[in-house]
């Protein structure tokens, strides 16, 4: 299901940490608000003494400063990665990760080596990682690390369903980073790339019809070229979503003007422009999650977050007129009653949990209209009418809503009826 999980936001203080441990140290933990301002989840809080740092979301601890040393997954946060550890003045990697990686250990030692720990659950991993929130206490107050690294544009937001207390504020501050260009979000921060003033457009399909886990072909991510005239190599160029899972582009492969390239998540026989990432399950969390796509030199040169939370307008927001038709047959009727051209190509269709997607060639002009009917298939598609894909009637005369929107989750145009609402 689409959920816009658009609540309301206070800056980071935090309070306390936890983590599930042997019994000698059970006596130090305590639980407290996961948040600032309590209210809220519980969390559960623990002490403890950082003595290593492996990257911009990893970090070694001792719990209350002796014993054995956990290595800690901070939750919520993606940096990149680090090839070469060790010793801090040689730290290597990505783009963007030794950044991180400083960042980390430049508050480490303002917080002399003591931090908090916390989870809403003990039991949190990571593989052999466990996985906490970490508190640091920098001019007196204590303070969310990962909140400090979406704030600054040193990490990527990656959505937690089991612990979900800092999503919000983690997407918040991504996409406020994002707005501002920094760090990773400077799409010139590891120099100036290939194409690199061609526009592109980039979204993702994160919530296909039916259950997810059975059609990993139903979520997809596409890329637009969006320039006129100039043509895009994207031979070596990735994707990824906001776990460390990538899919690199072949070598020759060109995106024209206007053209798309479509990556898949599951298996395939690839075309010249669509590709399989050849994975078995799906990967985008339907609570928010993002779709990122880099250079070869590591650039992010576009991307999608959702839902958005920030900056969330369209320029077509009021160009679109819907009329529903709810008894036989059941069709939905687009008009443009702007004075421009509107392309619906990148656009969906909502009603809950039954999403149509409009394909290339949906352009309407001032005053034309398109109608998509509920029942039929694509293959009875024509320019102005189109098919759902149903097979019986999905619209209830007593109340429903559709919505045309975009991919994350911004409304272009709204009708409900009955006890629906808009």
């Amino acid at each position: 299901m689409r959920r816009a999980l658009l609540l309301a936001v206070s800056f980071f203080l935090l309070a306390g940490a936890a983590v599930n441990l042997p019994a000698a140290a059970q006596a130090r933990t305590w639980t407290a608000p996961c948040l600032p301002g309590g209210g809220g989840p519980t969390c559960h809080w623990w002490d403890a003494k950082v003595v290593s740092i492996n990257d911009g979301d990893t970090i070694g601890v001792k719990v209350n400063g002796r014993g054995r040393v956990y290595q800690v997954r901070f939750i919520g946060v993606q940096a990149m990665e680090l090839h070469r550890y060790g010793n801090y003045r040689r730290w290597a990697g990505e783009c963007h990760a030794v950044p991180a990686a400083r960042r980390v250990l430049q508050l480490m030692r303002a917080t002399h080596w003591h931090v908090r720990l916390s989870a809403q659950h003990p039991a949190k991993r990571f593989t052999y990682r466990i996985g906490r929130w970490i508190a640091v206490k920098v001019h007196g107050r204590w303070q969310d690390l990962g909140a400090i690294e979406m704030a600054q544009g040193l990490t990527l937001w990656m959505s937690d369903e089991t612990d979900p207390a800092w999503n919000d504020r983690y997407n918040l501050l991504g996409q406020q980073a994002a707005q501002r260009h920094i760090g990773m979000w400077n799409p010139t921060a590891c120099g100036g790339g290939p194409s690199q003033n061609v526009p592109l457009r980039m979204w993702v399909n994160w919530d296909p019809p039916g259950i997810d886990k059975l059609d990993p072909n139903g979520e997809w991510m596409k890329i637009q070229n969006m320039s006129a005239t100039q043509s895009v190599s994207l031979g070596r160029w990735w994707v990824r979503d906001s776990m460390d899972r990538r899919f690199t582009l072949p070598r020759g492969t060109v995106l024209a003007p206007g053209a798309t390239v479509t990556v898949h998540v599951g298996h395939g026989q690839r075309s010249a422009d669509v590709f399989y990432w050849g994975l078995g399950n799906q990967i985008f969390q339907n609570i928010g999650d993002g779709a990122y796509l880099f250079d070869p030199q590591g650039d992010l040169r576009d991307y999608m977050v959702y839902p958005c939370v920030v900056a969330c307008s369209d320029p077509n927001q009021g160009a679109v007129r819907l009329q529903v038709q709810t008894r036989a047959p059941q069709f939905v009727r687009l008009q443009n009653v702007s004075n421009h051209a509107v392309d619906l190509y990148g656009y969906i269709l909502e009603k809950e949990g039954r999403p149509y997607d409009f394909g290339p060639g949906s352009v309407l002009q001032p005053d034309q209209t398109m109608q998509v009917d509920v029942e039929g298939y694509a293959s009875q598609d024509t320019q102005f009418e189109r098919h759902w894909g149903m097979d019986h009637p999905i619209l209830s005369r007593s109340g429903d809503a559709v919505r045309l929107e975009t991919f994350n989750s911004i409304t272009i145009a709204c009708s409900a009826w009955g006890d629906a609402s808009c």
